[in-house]
């Protein structure tokens, strides 16, 4: 029997690894990185997207603007495409001026790059998306003189301090002969959000009319984020190409209408029909979203946008979605000019910064911004429990301590379920005498064997599933934590102690100098005294003890193994959480005190009459006897 668990064991590595190493082996390889498409790009002028000449299609053109052709209309001269510094408290913007006038980059000055990519801050914005909060037209008249058209920004630069802490930027453009567009942002110097104004100026003396009859009866404008969005990915996770296969459910485009519970990807046809109070791109703790005023009856769409015939860096999230505000098409009267207002939020999936901020204009309505993250189907709990992390955070100003505290007050709360579900294993294990004479003597009548086993449950007042049932709402806690610890934007880059530098990222004690596979190149302490600590509570609570089932044993001590290569590129900060859970777990059980009540109450391993034990030969015999019949 031990040989043959051996064997399993050996096996179940083997697979591991094997799949592993063949799995890694058939990941694609990006044929373009960012790295590549930055040496690329240095020298020339950002590529602009373009607009299909087609209203229908929602295809990208990043050829240079030389090469792009306007069906006989006369081309203006290519000129170097200029771009505009904005800095702010929390961000580092880069603006491309040019045919478009779309944000090139977007970096957070609050949070660092992790991945390694030679950035000091952190950019939402990838090299390949072009069409971050820039104009697209649906009257084929207006898409041509746009394309002939270039903006100017009324500054090459603009700092914002405390003395000076909002300020604006504005780029216009003539379009034709009689519309000029004017997009104003205003910037806050302590704040997340950007307020943009589209003004709409009629130049002539005749009305101007920016929507076109088609089949489709699309019209108006459009304002766009998008395609993807960079992923903040780890240095491993980008090593071992996880960006290339990962796309988790809560990544990508995202929008919420009038009317809707909570944010998706695509709208049903109830909810196409209904005003989108915001539209934008998401990843797993950043976000970019553009909020309409609501009288401007908004609609939502989500667009797939071609990715150029190049197989994207695996550090982009949703590479080839791109989130829209569609707004309908409006005329203008004779030197009318017309305003719509936008807020833009770019920053942290963080409760507290999207919970304060209110849409632009008069609307109302509750734009449920928090709703974008996720903490799975326990979110309620979630919510509580980072409460409690933010509650201790404020106290002593470090989540790794704070995360030991929200253990520690789980375990005090859920400690009479513990210790009922402790004593009724306790009382399991001292029937198991019992129970394997019952199985000694009813082998051969499954009936009996149920009936005589159920009746010695009875008797001693023993439930042989009490031992799990007080585990059973311990399990949504554990759940919920392990959604908060490993998606909440609060640890990012929050250090611990010593080689614990960031609480959302595995701890490394050290980087060795060859790859192992499924592990890879870094060596981390956490999991592995993880893997010790499951080991000595096993021990303690005698579920590795002779008079467990021999299987279920021999099962348990292969999960101190397991936890390790589970554990082993799990974020920190739920390590920590592992730990710390196992810790006070196995000091729960070293409390006699707490115990000593109930001594007298355990079960006594009396004998039962009705069960005789047979002696050796005489089973043996009747067993060969049952054999040949």
């Amino acid at each position: 029997m031990e040989k043959r668990y051996v064997l399993a064991l050996v096996l179940m590595v083997a697979v591991m690894f094997g799949w592993s190493w063949f799995y890694g082996r058939k990941l694609p390889k990006p044929t373009q990185t960012t790295e590549q498409v930055t040496e690329q790009s240095r020298g020339t002028s950002p590529l602009s997207p373009e607009e299909s000449l087609s209203s229908g299609e929602a295809t990208v053109d990043i050829r240079q603007p030389e090469q792009i052709e306007a069906p006989s209309r006369p081309r203006q001269p290519v000129r170097e495409n200029e771009t505009v510094q904005v800095e702010t408290g929390k961000y580092h913007i880069t603006f491309s001026v040019g045919r478009f006038a779309y944000a090139h980059k977007w970096l957070l000055k609050e949070y660092p790059d992790r991945s390694d990519m030679g950035e000091a801050l952190y950019n939402l914005i990838p090299e390949t998306a072009q069409n971050c909060l820039s104009i697209h037209f649906f009257n084929q008249n207006l898409v041509d003189d746009t394309i002939d058209t270039f903006w100017e920004a009324d500054k090459t630069e603009l700092v914002l301090t405390n003395q000076n802490p909002q300020d604006t930027l504005a780029f216009s453009k003539q379009i034709g002969e009689n519309l000029k567009v004017i997009k104003q942002f205003t910037f806050y110097y302590d704040r997340y959000y950007v307020d943009l104004e589209l003004t709409f100026h009629n130049l002539s003396n005749q009305p101007v009319i920016s929507l076109d009859t088609m089949s489709d009866s699309r019209n108006g404008y459009k304002l766009r984020w998008g395609p993807g969005m960079n992923a903040d990915l780890l240095v491993h996770e980008r090593k071992n190409g996880k960006g290339a296969q990962h796309n988790p459910k809560n990544e990508g485009a995202r929008a919420l209408s009038s009317g809707a519970s909570k944010p998706t990807k695509e709208f049903d046809d109830v909810q196409r029909t209904n005003t989108a109070l915001w539209a934008g791109m998401n990843n797993k703790y950043f976000a970019a979203l553009m909020i309409p005023d609501g009288a401007l009856s908004a609609k939502y769409e989500l667009e797939t946008l071609s990715d150029n015939g190049t197989t994207p860096s695996v550090g982009i999230a949703a590479p080839s979605e791109a989130a829209s505000l569609i707004i309908p098409g409006f005329s203008l009267d004779s030197n009318q000019s017309r305003a719509d207002q936008f807020r833009i939020y770019v920053g942290p999936k963080e409760y507290k910064a999207l919970k304060t901020i209110e849409p632009p204009g008069t609307q109302e309505e509750d734009l449920q911004l928090a709703d974008i993250i996720d903490f799975g189907f326990f979110w309620y709990i979630a919510w509580v429990m980072l409460w409690l992390l933010n509650f201790f955070y404020g106290i002593i100003k470090n989540y790794g301590i704070a995360i030991i505290l929200l253990t520690l007050l789980v375990k005090v709360v859920s400690y009479p379920l513990t210790r009922k579900g402790y004593k009724s294993m306790q009382a399991m294990q001292k029937l198991q005498p019992l129970l394997t004479e019952i199985r000694e003597k009813h082998r051969d009548d499954p009936q009996k064997l149920n009936k005589a086993t159920m009746q010695l449950y009875k008797e001693h007042g023993v439930n042989p599933f009490g031992g799990c049932i007080p585990w059973i709402p311990q399990i949504p806690v554990f759940i919920a934590l392990f959604a908060l610890l490993g998606n909440a934007v609060e640890l990012r880059g929050e250090p611990f102690y010593l080689w614990i530098d960031d609480l959302s990222a595995p701890d490394v004690l050290f980087t060795l100098p060859f790859t192992i596979p499924f592990l890879g190149d870094a060596v981390r302490f956490l999991p592995i005294i993880n893997g010790v600590t499951t080991w000595l509570q096993q021990k303690t609570s005698g579920g590795m003890t002779p008079t467990t089932n021999n299987t279920q044993a021999k099962i348990m001590q292969f999960m101190p193994v397991m936890f390790v290569f589970i554990l082993y590129n799990f974020p920190s900060g739920l390590a920590l959480y592992w730990l710390c859970n196992n810790i006070f777990t196995i000091g729960q059980q070293y409390l006699p005190k707490l115990w000593q009540a109930d001594d007298t109450e355990d079960v006594t391993p009396v004998s039962v009459p009705s069960i005789k034990k047979q002696p050796q030969s005489k089973r043996r015999r009747a067993s060969n006897a049952n054999r040949r019949k």
